[in-house]
């Protein structure tokens, strides 16, 4: 009998002999594979962490050459007389070196009681009218012009500002959406129309009229550094403090016009009214004289804006 012989347990000494033998190796053999694998692991992230650091590095060292060299430009500009210029600016302040004002900003002059009467959106077939009944009023304006096609829209400049009334920049496409990307675009645009009004009557225009006013629903997120960057320049803007409302597509009356202005005289000392003179404003017309007349009623006197007048802006109280 095989069972609980000496047989037996001899063959079962060996078996667990060869067991004891077999798992410890085993077991060696597969931890050896799993510390190499992991050897393998730790190779490649140090490998990886390696690339990112020299990566990270070189990208530092760009970043700190690329800093080095605006602020060496900033410095060259400084020192030109552009003023004291930061890396973030100087990218749209270096844009159009004569596209300045032939002065610095210094409008201070504030007289109360006086109506400047201010013409957007022209010149247009109804400029030379209302230029007609300025001139039988005795009376001297303002016009933000917008960009001219043609030698008809020249000579209106030319009207204007030889019949002593100033000149101003409004804006050459009336792109809002284009105008207002970004202070570049801004830049882009107005620096068209100062362009042409001085080619077509040679003077520099010294004041202008933000497209909407300084603040709209267009420029809400740069509005600041457009007017920070324009009075940089010497520019002079200039918003509204009274409205005819006679903007293209509400086709005021002419007695609407008249008491769209004239209702809010009454609490104001100086009266910026905003006006337009675009092909479609022939009630605008209409109701000049009567606005003229009604104004001087109240006592107030007429003045075209020069660079030394305190304008009225959205941003800040008369």
């Amino acid at each position: 009998m095989y069972f609980g012989s000496v047989k037996f347990f001899k063959h079962l000494i060996l078996v667990v002999v060869v067991i004891l033998i077999a798992l410890p190796t085993g077991l060696a053999f597969r931890f050896y594979d799993s510390q190499a694998e992991l050897r393998e692991s730790r190779q490649k992230l140090y490998d990886e962490v390696t690339r990112l650091h020299k990566e990270v590095t070189n990208g530092k060292r760009q970043l700190a050459e690329k800093e080095t060299e605006l602020a060496k430009q900033a410095e060259q500009l400084s020192a030109a007389g552009a003023g004291d210029l930061s890396p973030e600016s100087i990218y749209y302040q270096k844009l159009y070196p004569d596209f300045y004002a032939p002065q610095s900003y210094q409008a201070s002059e504030r007289t109360p009681g006086t109506v400047y009467l201010t013409f957007d959106g022209g010149p247009s077939s109804n400029t030379s009218r209302i230029l007609e009944i300025l001139e039988e009023e005795g009376v001297k304006a303002t016009f933000f012009v917008t960009g001219q096609s043609d030698e008809t829209g020249y000579q209106l400049m030319r009207d204007i500002a030889e019949q002593g009334h100033t000149l101003g920049m409004h804006s050459y496409s009336q792109d809002y959406a284009k105008i207002y990307g970004s202070v570049e675009s801004f830049l882009d645009d107005m620096y068209q129309i100062y362009s042409q009004i001085r080619e077509a009557t040679g003077q520099t225009p010294t004041v202008f009229r933000f497209p909407g006013g300084s603040i709209n629903s267009y420029n809400a997120g740069i509005y600041q550094e457009l007017v920070a960057e324009m009075l940089r320049r010497g520019f002079v803007p200039c918003d509204w403090n009274v409205s005819a409302e006679d903007a293209a597509g509400s086709s005021p009356s002419v007695d609407q016009i008249v008491r769209n202005v004239m209702g809010s005289m009454d609490r104001i000392e100086r009266g910026f009214v905003l006006l337009h003179d675009g092909d479609s404003q022939s009630t605008t017309v209409e109701a000049l004289k009567t606005l003229i007349s009604e104004l001087h009623g109240l006592g107030f006197d007429f003045a075209c804006m020069t660079p030394e007048t305190k304008p009225v802006l959205f941003v800040y109280k008369d």
